[in-house]
This record gives C-alpha cells, structure tokens and sequence, in this order.
C-alpha cells in the first residue's frame, strides 16, 4: 500500500468532506481516505497501481481543485487568496462611498439622473468583486451542483448572484433597489474569515512544519570531494558533510568525536546534545559546532522525523465522536437553507415585496454551519499542533478525550522515572578463576541481547579480545533476565537473583552472574531519579490523579523512588501482573493512563484506557502507544492533561457560541431583523472566532520544575 496526501483548498465545509469522502469510497484501489477539514487535506491509502493523477481526476470530478499537499501549494494559494481580498477590499470602499450618497439622495430627493449615474458607478466597480473576488463560491458552488451535491458555497453563490443580478437589471431599467454594496460586502468579509482561517489552519499543520526543517540539498562526500546533491537521492551508506549551522538532512550517525547539535525540532527542547563518533543523528536537528562528516542510515522519508510527521497526520485525520455528529449535522442543513430562504421569500411577498429579496438574500447568507463543523476540529487539531510543540506526539487523537478521563497513571520506574542509562556502581567477584574484567565482559556480551533498561548499563564495557566470547541458544526472559550457552556447553545467566539461583546471597538488589550453577559475580546498578519527575508527580496530583509506580523491579528499589517522590508503588510485577493491576482499578471504574519504556510494557500498555511511551522505549512499545513523550522532560506528561483540559474546555466554548449564532442569526434573518450585510459580518465571524479560540491552545505555557 502507498500512502498519498492532498490538499483540497475548496473544501469549507463537512458537505465538502462527505461529498470527496464518497467519491473516494468508491475506488475499488484505495483502501482508506481520512478528512482533516481544518487543514483541508485528505490522507489516501491506496494500492501501488492506482497513480495519484487518477486520485486527483477523482476529487476533480466531485468538484474540487485537489493539489499533492506541499507547501508550495499552500504559499500560492493564500497569494491568491489575498489579491482577491484585495480586489474586494477596493471595490467595497468605492461602492460603499457610493452607497452613502445614494442614501443621503434617498432623503434629500435626488433627482433620478444623479441615481442612476452612482448606480452605473457602482455596477463599474462591483462589477470585478464578483467576476474576480468571488469566483472561487462560483466555481464551488458550480462542481458541488455538477456532482450533485451541496456544500456551503452553493447558497452564498446564490446570494451574490441574485443580489448582483437583480441590481443589474434595476440599474439597466432605471427601476427598482440596488444592492450592489452588500454584494461586495458578503464577497469581502467571508473572503477576509478564509483568508483568516487559512493562516490559522497553517498554524495548526504539523507535519509541514516538520518536514519543511528538512533542507532540500545536502553535501554527499566521495573520493572526488563534496558534491550538491538533492536530498532525495541520498541512501545508506552514503557519507555527507553537514558546514557549521546547517541542518541535517537525514537520518546517519556522526564521524566526528565531538559534535554539537540542537534536537528542539524533534523533543522541543532548545538544549545543546553532544554527539560523539557512532552517535545518533536526526534529519532536520541542527549543527551548533563546526562541520562534521557522517554517515547516512536511513532515507529522508524513512527518518525518525519523517515518521513523527507521518503519526501526526495519523492522529489528525481520526475525528472525535462529537465531530462525526456535528458533521451529520452539517450534512442536512445545506438543504434545509435552501428552503427556509424559498420560504422566507414567499412569505415576505404575502407581508411586504419590497423586503423579500433582503430577507431571502440574509437568510441563504447568515445560515452557515460552517463555525458548528470546525467547533471540535479545529480545538483537537490547535492542541495537537501545540502538544507536538512541547514534544509531545498523539498517534490516536481519541486519547486527547479519553485523557480527561484518566484518575490514575501507573508509571514504570526504570528508565522512565530514572534516568534512562544506568550505570553501574559496584562489581563484587566471587570466583578465583573470574576477575571482574572476565565478567563484565560475560555480562556486556549476554546484556546486548536485552532490551531492558538495566542492560544499558553494561554497553559502554570495553572487553578485550581474550574476553571475547559466543554464545549460543540465547534466551531473553523479560523482567527476569538472559541466559545463554557457551561452545563448551556451559549456560551463563544474567538477571534477577532467582533467576540465576542466588537465592541465598543476601539482599536482592543486585543482578547477578552465573556460570553454570556457581554465582560469580554481582552488579550494582543504580539509576538516578529523573530530575523534573518531581515537578511531574506534583503536578499530576494537583489535576486530583493518582500516580502509582508500576515496575518488575525490586521491592527496595521501588520504595526507595517511591518514597523520594511521595506515591505509592507496586514492584515485582510481571507483565501479567501488571496487566491484572490495572485490570483491577479498571472494573472499579478507573480510568488509567500508563507509562512505559519496555518491552514487558507491551501487555499492560495495550490494557490501559490510554498509553504513553518515552522517546528512549523500544520501537515495539511505541508502535503501541497512544501518546509518545519525545522530550527528555518528564513534566510533559503534566503538559498532556494540561493541555487535553483546556481543549475539553474550548470544545465546548466553540459548540456553545456556534449552536447559539445558528439559533440566534437564523430567525432574526427571516424575520427581516438583519440587514444582508450583518448576515456575512455574522457568518464569517462566526468561523472566525471559533478558530481564533482554538488558536489560544497555541499559546499554552510548558509545565515548569519545581
């Protein structure tokens, strides 16, 4: 399968979505198509014989002017967009000036010469409003009726013909009230709230912004020298040069013994990381130090930030369930404007002709569900923008209302709570024939088939080429440890005193070494507490949550954390154990958010309401998680609750004021109440502020260290 991304710029409205969302369903090649209407954008999973051409001759069809998403599309279009504002703005100002001088003649009897002349004037200028500024309702309007269906462009291209129309034939005729200033009116304000929203929806558009980090050239290194290449073209195994100030163009591991790079783009921390040979580096972070030589490991599109973009899109394009009820709203509502304006207008011929078309033209103006459609969207997607900001990444946008939920957060203790690199503090032998180099490197040797958070302890061992030794049949058993059998056939296990038969040695706070059925050594292995965990735990306390260490680790070092940080701890679990704890709090009605880095994290991560993983997890366990802490800060889970209850809040300040405006706007319309020109200030305020008030997510403070 093949994924495929396009922006749709006329799509306003859930009309829009459902009508491309139905055209899509019916290609037999592609296999899912989600809407994100606040980006305007449509995610395609589609077989590899299907050409994105065919997907955009398919959207065209229903109507639309679909584009490859791209920034570059984004840029011309809202140019575009702001020269038809402009025109509209000119034509306004003069037609307006018009206007008030037809006003003051209406009192001051002006002769029917002078009328007609300022009426001609203002056909000159409203003349390009509505064959320039407004053709993108026209063409809207056009493609939704050819596809036969509605969208929201149908009754404002409606209204603007009607009302230029009519007033062409009364200012040819001599006869009857022009309404030229409120055409340009409508065509100005609903285009000033698109020109609005747009910039407010590339705020909210997150993998843009990643990607657009991504330099398009870089600087591949071969015997000749340095050659500019494009991006694209590099592939494993190639070696680049990154200059002083540069970003990194993808994803390979330093050259160089010393390297300073900036990884805000991806955790949203500006701190200095240094890097040395062999170390890690990301496409899109920056070079602070001098220039360095690295290899390449992976494509551009096949980079740690190219995938965070990819899960951000993921989590964007599932809409929320009161979303999808809002949209069924949406659906019915374009007809039903259609004939409450129809209505409106025969009833205002039966209690005054002169005010029917001003009543009908408000009606099909005013009566937008435009701002109910965006009420949820645009909240869920201004918080994910935000959250992304703060390095915090949400693969399932369901788990930003299912958080609010949450009354417990079970965190595992090593590597999420502690540092994420341990180290060991002591080494105690207890065998003549092996010194402690000799079992170290036993131990680093069976350690690097083990994922477990302790095992990095043991990676930075130096083993000499006497110490080297193979193993055979190696077994990982999570939580406990890794055994494995030597060509002489002997077993040497590593882990947990039972696990290796030291049942006897006093204390369990060690991990211990065994060859054959004799213990010969045992490490002390100490992880700090992480230095925000603190401010993270107190945090969550004050949102009235319970945080709760949940660890297979052992009973003393579990309570030692626990005890620093003030919240009680369950230790010794296993996966299974783990699994039925939160089990347990679940069937009393609990709602739990868990937190985890390892592998036996996995069962207990899929169990719980909502799951989060750190950036140092294995890729199992975040492939598993809702949410993914990229930061190194620990306050970002407090960030996470933060933020989900001010989106719940927005949410329903948004729904509030647009069910409101509907229930308020509508009667006053056709009611004759509301001047044409306070319908459009109405409806494209409406949207407007729903947006602006989404976009104060934007601006949410990260939790501090106490």
């Amino acid at each position: 399968m093949t994924l495929c991304t396009l922006s749709v710029d006329d799509m306003h409205c859930s009309a829009c979505a459902g009508k491309i969302q139905r055209t899509l369903s019916g290609i037999n090649s592609i296999k899912t198509a989600h809407i994100n209407l606040v980006r305007r954008q449509v995610f395609i999973e589609h077989d590899e014989a299907l050409a994105p051409l065919d997907i955009l001759s398919a959207v065209e069809s229903a109507g639309f002017s679909p584009a490859l998403s791209g920034n570059t599309e984004h840029d011309a279009e809202h140019r575009q967009l702001l020269k038809r504002l402009g025109i509209a703005g000119l034509g306004m100002m003069q037609v307006m000036m018009v206007a008030i001088a037809l006003y003051a003649g209406d009192f001051s009897h002006m002769e029917p010469v002078y009328k007609d002349l300022l009426n001609f004037v203002s056909l000159l200028f409203a003349t390009p409003v509505v064959c320039y500024s407004a053709v993108p309702f026209f063409t809207s309007a056009i493609g939704s009726i050819r596809s036969r269906g509605l969208n929201m462009d149908v009754p404002i291209a409606l209204a603007i013909a009607i009302a230029f129309s009519t007033s062409l034939l009364a200012t040819v005729s001599g006869t009857g009230d022009v309404y030229y200033d409120s055409v340009v009116m409508f065509t100005f304000l609903l285009l000033g709230a698109r020109y609005i929203n747009a910039g407010l929806q590339h705020r909210f558009d997150v993998s843009s912004k990643l990607l657009s980090a991504l330099p398009a050239n870089a600087w591949r290194l071969d015997s000749t020298g340095q050659h500019a290449v494009a991006v694209e073209d590099l592939r494993a195994g190639d070696r680049i040069w990154v200059a002083e100030g540069e970003r990194i163009p993808v994803d390979g591991r330093s050259e160089d013994p010393q390297v300073v790079i900036d990884e805000a783009v991806l955790s949203g921390e500006s701190d200095w990381v240094e890097k040395r040979i062999e170390d890690r580096l990301y496409a899109g972070t920056l070079n602070l130090g001098k220039g360095f030589a690295m290899s390449v490991t992976a494509r551009f599109d096949q980079s740690r930030i190219a995938d965070i973009a990819r899960l951000a899109d993921q989590a964007e394009i599932q809409q929320a369930s009161i979303s999808q009820l809002t949209d069924r709203i949406a659906r019915v509502f374009i007809p039903a404007v259609l004939v409450l304006a129809a209505i409106t207008g025969i009833l205002w011929q039966f209690v005054d002709p002169t005010r029917a078309l001003s009543a009908t033209l408000t009606v099909l103006v005013v009566s937008c569900p435009c701002a109910l459609s965006l009420a949820t969207p645009a909240a869920l997607t201004a918080a994910m923008t935000r959250l992304r900001q703060l390095g915090i990444v949400l693969t399932n946008s369901h788990a930003l209302e299912t958080i609010n939920t949450v009354d417990k957060v079970y965190l595992d203790k090593t590597g999420t709570l502690t540092a994420a690199t341990p180290s060991i503090t002591a080494t105690q032998t207890f065998s003549t024939e092996f010194d402690e180099p000799a079992c170290l490197a036993l131990a680093a040797q069976l350690e690097r088939y083990s994922n477990h958070a302790y095992a990095k302890a043991f990676h930075s061992t130096n083993i000499s080429p006497r110490h080297r030794s193979r193993f055979f049949g190696v077994t990982v058993k999570t939580g406990e440890g890794v055994s494995g059998i030597l060509s002489n056939g002997i077993e040497v296990r590593i882990g947990t005193a039972a696990f290796t038969g030291a049942k006897k040695i006093t204390g369990d706070r060690g991990i211990y070494l065994a060859f054959g059925s004799d213990i010969i050594a045992r490490f002390d292995i100490t992880n700090s507490i992480r230095p925000d965990a603190s401010a993270a735990v107190t945090s969550l306390k004050t949102f009235g949550i319970t945080p709760i260490i949940l660890s297979g680790d052992s009973r003393e070092r579990c309570k030692e954390t626990a005890a620093n940080l003030g919240i009680a701890f369950l230790a010794r679990h296993t996966p299974e154990a783990k699994l039925e704890a939160i089990r347990a709090d679940q069937s009393k009605g609990s709602h739990v958010l868990m937190l985890g880095d390892g592998i036996n994290d996995v069962p207990v991560l899929a169990g719980a309401d909502v799951s989060a993983a750190v950036m140092e997890a294995s890729d199992l366990v975040k492939s598993k998680a809702d949410i993914l802490l990229l930061s190194r800060k620990l306050t970002s889970l407090a960030d996470l609750f933060r933020i989900a209850r001010a989106t719940r809040t927005v949410t329903i300040q948004n729904l509030a004021w647009a069910t409101a405006y509907n229930l308020t706007a509508i009667p006053l319309a056709a009611l004759g109440l509301m001047p044409p020109w306070l319908a459009a200030l109405g409806m494209a305020t409406s949207s407007t502020l729903v947006m602006l008030n989404a976009s104060r997510l934007l601006s949410a403070q990260p939790t501090q260290k106490v």
